[in-house]
């Protein structure tokens, strides 16, 4: 009787996972039909508002006559980003249904295998934005706007809206972009909100939707404390933030819509979806690096910056065993496990380091943290760890060490020129 009883359990266990995946694949196909239904009308009608001078095209035009030119780049990018995220998705659908006209397979089993492989491509995508839909509130947008009256209370000093003051707020918002994102890679708990953004096993712009919702409290949390600690004029938020998120999304574009996504000389300047793809691989010359959106200064300051080697194909994905076509696993996966860590934990203190530990810590080894792996990988390859940046700080050290010997070989050379004399 004993036996049977973990058999029955797994049997239940099945049968309730069977259920859970039945579910998800049907609110897969609603939210399907309700994000492209959405995108698609809302493209349309802007379209055809367009041919009246309205629409996208007033959209670019309008604030450009205003003198408003960020709004106009705002728009440029966001018509950009709907076109690309609708020829992706139709591209997608195309390329596997003209796969399936050469398949064998018939009637029910033809359109399943079709349906696993969008699946494949988009369920998380999908399903994550629809949350997002019914949950409007929780998105970053209204939680930052939200707390900006609480948080002003405690703002020291506030710069003017000069134009070098423009460039300060840039920069501290790039700042205060680049602390959330390295601290959600390397505090386990912010990684268990983050994860999910990193799961899907291919870079689209639906990939921009696949967020656990309660990570906007953190995100939010971040950047209000930095940008208020140190002075921005909250004048500037819109903008920047519009700016930012704008570029944010172009970036996760495909390899299939946009090649190296290297994007020329800008790739130089700012950070291309070239980085992103960097970003976004779990290979371990390219895990944690390029946490920045648009520019590429904090990420060159902090020594994150790596550009995508040709001679390393990008991985995409996390690094645990992960079907991305169970959404349940994707969304609540790294919670669980880091549940079971803290639980199974001995002591107070080794649960809390579970808690604030980067992923992979564990009491006895850091041997398979991110920054462990990263730094074995460059010993054993050490011509991939060549950067610009290396470059540079390497000539600066032997710059300043050069300049600390010369006073050295003074010293030592001093008494032989008072013995000659003598």
């Amino acid at each position: 009787m004993k036996a049977a009883l973990p058999d029955l359990q797994m049997i239940l266990a099945k049968k309730l996972n069977r259920n859970l995946r039945i579910a998800e694949n049907v609110i897969f196909i609603g939210a399907f039909a309700f994000v492209m239904y959405n995108l698609v009308s809302t493209y349309g009608v802007w379209m055809y508002q367009s041919i009246k001078g309205k629409g996208y095209l007033g959209a670019i035009i309008d604030p450009f006559v205003k003198h408003q030119y960020f709004v106009s780049l705002v728009s440029i990018i966001v018509i950009l980003n709907s076109t690309l995220v609708l020829w992706e998705v139709f591209s997608v659908l195309i390329r596997l249904l003209r796969q399936e006209k050469n398949d064998t397979k018939q009637g029910y089993a033809k359109y399943k295998a079709i349906f696993n492989k969008v699946a494949v491509h988009y369920k998380a995508s999908f399903i994550a934005m629809l949350a997002l839909e019914l949950l409007p509130k929780l998105i970053l947008f209204h939680m930052f706007w939200n707390w900006l009256p609480h948080f002003q209370k405690f703002q020291l000093f506030t710069v003017n809206l000069k134009w070098y003051s423009w460039i300060y707020g840039y920069l501290c918002y790039e700042l205060a972009s680049w602390l959330f994102h390295f601290s959600s890679h390397r505090v386990r708990f912010l990684w268990c909100l983050h994860s999910p953004h990193h799961a899907p096993s291919e870079m689209n712009l639906a990939v921009n939707w696949v967020h656990f919702f309660a990570e906007s409290y953190y995100s939010a949390f971040v950047r209000l404390f930095v940008l208020l600690l140190l002075g921005v004029n909250p004048a500037m938020f819109a903008a920047v933030i519009s700016i930012d998120s704008a570029w944010g999304i172009f970036i996760h574009v495909s390899e299939r819509t946009i090649g190296d996504g290297r994007l020329g000389v800008l790739h130089h300047l700012i950070i291309t979806p070239s980085h992103h793809r960097v970003h976004h691989a779990k290979n371990p010359l390219y895990i944690d690096t390029n946490f920045a959106n648009v520019l590429p200064i904090w990420d060159w300051v902090m020594g994150t910056l790596q550009p995508l080697r040709k001679e390393v194909h990008t991985d995409y994905g996390i690094s645990r065993e992960l079907d991305v076509t169970n959404f349940s696993d994707l969304y609540f996966g790294e919670l669980i496990l880091l549940y079971r860590d803290v639980k199974n934990a001995a002591g107070i203190k080794n649960k809390l380091l579970y808690v604030f530990m980067p992923p992979g810590w564990t009491p006895n080894s850091s041997a398979e943290t991110a920054g462990a792996i990263r730094r074995r990988f460059l010993k054993m390859h050490p011509a991939l760890a060549v950067t610009n940046r290396k470059k540079v700080v390497d000539l600066i050290k032997a710059r300043l060490n050069g300049y600390q010997a010369k006073p050295k070989e003074a010293e030592t050379l001093a008494p032989q020129v008072v013995d000659v004399v003598d």
